[in-house]
């Protein structure tokens, strides 16, 4: 596996949010997965009260880490709507990481080995407490996953 060290502007993403299960290990993952494939449902039936507010064609997923592991499906916006759920991502340096679409527990153990690569890194290491999706291969069609990690040169 290999990713691409790309930079990005401030990101804000508004959608919707929920509290994920913790996995009971690596190898088990499908709960969570569960969650996250039952939001990003969820979003395609506000996906059009939202798309008025785009800023682009992406959808969004971000893990986050606050005092819950928590997941957040949406758009990028330049306010956030009444009502909506939001995360902000600073600008900066992130390890792009890409591959084809799959099952969301197959994505899930993608996200989890792109952070062991970018880990294990010579020259970056892990940068925050969240990473950022572009999940149109759940959405709208798309045949391929796109994962930001935020890195720091080490």
């Amino acid at each position: 596996m290999s990713f691409e060290i790309v930079t990005l502007s401030k990101q804000l993403i508004a959608g919707l949010t929920t509290v994920l299960p913790t996995p009971e290990s690596f190898d088990d993952i499908s709960a969570m997965s569960k969650v996250k494939s039952e939001y990003l449902e969820k979003y395609k039936q506000e996906a059009s009260k939202l798309a008025k507010f785009a800023q682009d064609e992406n959808v969004y997923g971000i893990n986050f880490n606050d005092a819950n592991q928590n997941y957040l499906v949406g758009v990028k916006v330049n306010d956030v709507p009444t009502g909506y759920a939001s995360f902000s991502t600073p600008a900066g340096i992130f390890a792009k990481f890409t591959t084809k679409a799959a099952d969301r527990n197959q994505i899930d153990q993608f996200i989890g080995a792109a952070y062991g690569e970018l880990g294990q890194s010579d020259e970056y290491g892990i940068g925050g407490n969240y990473n950022l999706e572009v999940v149109n291969n759940f959405v709208n069609d798309a045949d391929t996953f796109t994962l930001f990690l935020p890195a720091v040169k080490k």
